[in-house]
């Protein structure tokens, strides 16, 4: 299962335990961080959940892709498994709640188990870098007298929103009992807000549920936190970043975006350096050849929400009137994993010369071919990276948590997206208004007009973006410095050094 080189023993290396949060969009920055910090000389023990280690070893014909990647490149990473106190085959997806009960209070006994097992071992552990959405960091590392780093795979302000969560009840926004049109304008580093531009969770009427329950304990014990380190970029969320740290007073890093380094370096995404994904991939690309060059719309809703079957029909034939190529990713359990026969009767047959369904691909190897116009995306982070990456526009249809502030970043903060409906209240965390099949026809259209005045200041926006982002990986660049940054503190602080 794992992939170990020698340590070097009890000679001041530095070791890192890595908890990645079981849902792809958190592994795949997790993993890449992984990466990173061993290219520095640092032992990283990667820790996967039993339940997410099979899914993803399955997709990947038994391997384990993770020890794959870190072997090919020469990284000390090590693979490592524990449980979330559930079964590796009950189905999280479809028992939302008992998934979030289990990590919430079954999941910390295991880890320290984990981590006791892992003590007697070389070398001695440095500090635990777990994510941010895990409820039980704190207590595990005061437990082993290890420092503790918060990794963020979010936008900052999706943090600095939570992080004021106490703000929101103060104010009477939580639960919010005020005008739904009114502004939210005090939370330290954020433009004005309206209820809709604030994450699914705090949106809700209903705020006893165990997801809202659950995000404020993770945040209570990311407020301890030693370091907090980000998948974002100084420059584009700098007035955020800044008085988040006046506020909590943690150093906190940026080091995105957390790429694959192929990509970063060569330009090109390569299959087995991402290590991630829960689902057999597709590959597209013999389809996408024959295209013409930005002239397909790339759907995708992500590796977690969930859409309502009324919406999903919606979409195919909005999708369907626009008469635009697309190709259109939508997962087995998109609808709920006990949910089939979610297209339009007819809708393949009809859309067969137009379009393409598949349950899952590599997003990057769509994103960089020259045929792919725009991405009409749930907002996830890391689409939103790799999009800018990647120079590709973007239709914004926010479904889940962050997306709706996420949205808000890039379409009025960055102008880099357009906005496919309009928000309305989150309910029961699912978007709860139905946007209907002309105007999704109506906004692809405009969306994927390439001489169109707004697709033109989206691109040039976009492009400038893009070479920012750039800039901060490169040697001298502010995710790169941060990162130094934040090894140099890992070694003041490791006292073998």
């Amino acid at each position: 299962m794992s992939f170990v080189l020698e340590g070097n023993g009890n000679d001041g290396t530095l070791h890192v335990v890595m908890f990645m949060f079981p849902l792809q969009g958190h592994i795949i920055p997790t993993f890449n961080l992984a990466k990173k910090l061993a290219a520095k000389g640092v032992v990283v023990t990667l820790v996967c959940t039993e339940g997410c280690y099979a899914r993803i070893t399955k997709a990947y014909n038994g391997r384990d892709p993770f020890a794959d990647n870190a072997k090919r490149l020469g990284l000390d990473i090590r693979s490592a498994l524990v449980s979330d106190g559930l079964p590796v085959d009950f189905d999280r997806s479809l028992n939302d709640h008992e998934f979030v009960s289990s990590m919430m209070y079954n999941m910390q006994s295991h880890v320290e188990e984990f981590m006791r097992d892992l003590q007697t071992k070389e070398p001695p552990i440095s500090c635990i870098i777990a994510d941010t959405y895990y409820v039980w960091p704190l207590r595990v590392a005061k437990k082993f007298c290890i420092p503790y780093v918060s990794f963020w795979t979010e936008p900052v302000m999706v943090f600095a929103i939570y992080y004021n969560w106490d703000l929101l009840i103060k104010n009477g926004h939580y639960p919010f009992t005020g005008n739904e049109g009114e502004l939210i304008n005090y939370i330290p580093g954020a433009p004005a807000l309206k209820l809709t531009d604030l994450p699914s969770y705090l949106q809700e009427s209903d705020v006893s549920k165990l997801d809202n329950t659950y995000v404020y304990e993770a945040f209570q014990s990311a407020r301890a936190a030693d370091w907090i380190v980000s998948n974002t970029v100084d420059e584009l969320e700098s007035r955020t970043i800044q008085e988040l740290q006046l506020q909590s007073g943690i150093p906190f890093f940026s080091v995105g975006p957390l790429l694959p380094s192929s990509l970063v370096e060569d330009g090109v995404s390569k299959d087995d350096e991402m290590g991630s994904s829960m689902w057999v991939e597709s590959d597209c690309t013999s389809w996408l050849d024959g295209k013409a060059k930005r002239s397909v719309i790339y759907v995708s809703f992500g590796s977690y929400a969930h859409v309502s079957k009324p919406q999903i029909h919606e979409m195919a034939m909005g999708l369907l009137h626009s008469k635009q190529p697309f190709i259109w990713v939508l997962r087995p359990d998109i609808v709920a994993s006990n949910v089939q026969d979610i297209l339009p009767e007819g809708f393949l047959e009809a859309s067969k010369e137009q379009g393409i369904v598949v349950e899952w691909l590599s997003q990057l190897d769509v994103l960089s071919h020259p045929s792919v116009g725009g991405f009409l995306t749930h907002c996830g982070w890391n689409s939103i990276l790799e999009s800018l990456w990647l120079g590709v526009p973007m239709l914004g249809f926010p479904l889940l948590t962050d997306q709706y502030t996420n949205c808000r970043l890039i379409v009025e903060e960055w102008g880099v997206a357009m906005r496919l409906g309009e928000c309305s209240r989150s309910k029961n965390n699912m978007r709860s208004n139905l946007v209907k099949r002309g105007e999704i026809t109506e906004t692809i259209e405009k969306f994927m007009d390439l001489d169109g005045e707004e697709g033109t200041e989206i691109r040039i926006k976009i492009e400038s973006a893009r070479e920012v982002m750039k800039k901060t990986v490169t040697n001298g660049g502010s995710s790169q410095k941060n990162l130094d940054l934040f090894v140099e503190d890992l070694k003041e602080r490791n006292p073998l050094n």
